[in-house]
């Protein structure tokens, strides 16, 4: 297939379909987005850079035949690709008042690009989301939501950057490392050229309450899980999510003897993970036939078979529940101190012609969660959907302990062409009732690329997940 997008073979294409990337050096990843980006063919459109690094981009445009500029007030008749850097204008430092000037500044900067932008081309945004003390603002998400009024936002992608800081206990929930996003735009027939203000406030909750648990800084901002294979009765789950990723999140905020929980337990990864830590693991599953194997899987971890070989010295509860997660009730479960769960992520195990679900077919494996009506995987309705799954986390907000912590494993969506950001969303709902904390990403580095786009347009494979953070206000 002839590449009529940039100038990349497909060998050199595909390193940038990853969602997710390491952070080497300022060279290195501007020239990949550069490169990517810019036509193939010379012509007259130039290259638009609005940032701190104008010499580096002056000599990589130089060295790669590629006409810049770093002023939109420059004269020139049309750009094949904008970059607006704000990774040093938005620091740990800036204040909300001063991010709300800097938005106004990259909207209008963002509504005098759009009107020489060719058609199908993209626009870059590189900014991070700041903690400031005990304050989280998710600017990234705001200001994508902002810009998506006037160009069509097309993908993220999530720059890892190496670097540790410095690991000191904490009562605020403060991750190691670091990230920040590169927001890509397209103008497109999607998109209209005219903003329109967001009605989604991302500041609202988002002042950290001090409560009992002292952090050890366990979780980075970004990590990396290669889980285990999974067992015969696990493999039966279409989408179960690893044990040591629950591990790793009890690890940070519980203590012994807490009380976790899990509105969609799946095989019981949860309960399982809280259980090895110590922790009593608690739960509903609207599935019979997976709320079985769950509870199969912890009747074996309290009761192993070969008590010889697997005696427990301290036997936690558990107790898993076929029930919606809708209809729970005060007196089903104890107080809760922790919520962990992976929503469905929409009705995408419905959609045909996945990779993933072709292997399963092959397998006789299920595809789905359930053909229950009442199972949100097969809602098809975004809206609907988000707010059916916001009711069942505000229904469970009942049961747990004030000051206690949720975190929710979920991802932004891709489906026929058009981007949800489901993970920004439910977030943005959630700050109803509950503090926002700093997300962090699992990364996956053991999944095949595929080439999405080539030759045509830039899509990425989706390899990052967020670990939604929250906590319960007193």
């Amino acid at each position: 297939m002839k590449n009529k997008f940039n100038r990349l073979t497909s060998k050199e294409w595909l390193p940038f379909q990853k969602s997710w990337f390491y952070y080497d050096t300022e060279q290195k990843f501007l020239t990949e987005n550069i490169r990517f980006f810019s036509k193939a063919e010379e012509d007259n459109s130039i290259v638009l850079y609005d940032g701190n690094s104008n010499e580096l981009v002056q000599q990589i445009c130089k060295e790669n035949n590629i006409k810049y500029a770093l002023s939109n007030k420059q004269d020139f008749e049309r750009i094949q690709y904008a970059i607006i850097d704000l990774r040093e204008i938005i620091t740990n430092e800036t204040n909300i008042d001063d991010y709300r000037k800097v938005k106004q500044g990259v909207i209008s900067k963002v509504l005098s690009i759009y009107q020489k932008l060719e058609h199908r081309r993209f626009i870059s945004i590189f900014i991070k989301n700041i903690q400031s003390d005990s304050h989280y603002y998710p600017l990234a998400w705001d200001l994508a939501k902002e810009i998506s009024s006037i160009l069509t936002i097309k993908d993220e992608k999530i720059a890892c950057l190496r670097e540790v800081s410095e690991n000191i206990a904490s009562s605020s929930f403060v991750p190691k490392k670091d990230v920040f996003y590169c927001l890509y735009f397209r103008k497109d027939e999607n998109s209209c050229g005219e903003y329109t203000s967001s009605e989604i406030d991302f500041f609202k909750s988002n002042s950290q309450s001090a409560s009992s648990i002292i952090f050890e800084n366990h979780i980075p901002f970004w990590f990396i899980l290669k889980p285990q294979p999974r067992k015969k009765d696990e493999i039966l789950h279409p989408a179960k999510y690893p044990e040591e990723l629950v591990e790793m999140f009890i690890n940070e905020f519980t203590r012994e003897n807490d009380n976790v929980f899990d509105p969609m337990s799946g095989t019981g990864s949860t309960q399982i993970g809280a259980m090895k830590l110590k922790r009593n693991g608690y739960g509903t599953e609207l599935s019979d036939f997976f709320a079985g194997i769950a509870n199969n899987r912890c009747n074996q971890y309290i009761n192993p078979s070969q008590k010889d070989l697997f005696a427990l010295e301290n036997r936690q509860m558990f107790k898993i529940l076929n029930k919606d997660a809708r209809m729970i009730t005060n007196g089903d479960f104890p107080e809760i101190h922790y919520m962990l769960t992976s929503p469905p992520y929409w009705d995408m195990l419905n959609m045909k012609g996945a990779e993933n679900q072709a292997k399963r077919i092959k397998l006789g494996l299920q595809t789905n969660y359930s053909e229950d009506e009442k199972d949100l995987g097969n809602v098809s309705d975004y809206n609907r959907f988000l707010e059916e799954l916001s009711a069942i986390y505000f229904n469970i907000i009942k049961l747990m302990k004030p000051g206690s912590y949720l975190t929710i494993v979920v991802k932004n969506i891709k489906k026929k062409g058009k981007n949800y950001p489901l993970a920004w969303d439910l977030s943005a709902i959630l700050q109803e009732k509950l503090i926002l904390l700093p997300e962090v990403f699992w990364c996956q580095d053991d999944i095949s690329i595929a080439p999405y786009g080539y030759g045509n347009t830039w899509v990425s494979n989706t390899f990052h997940q967020y670990c939604l953070n929250f906590q319960k206000p007193y």
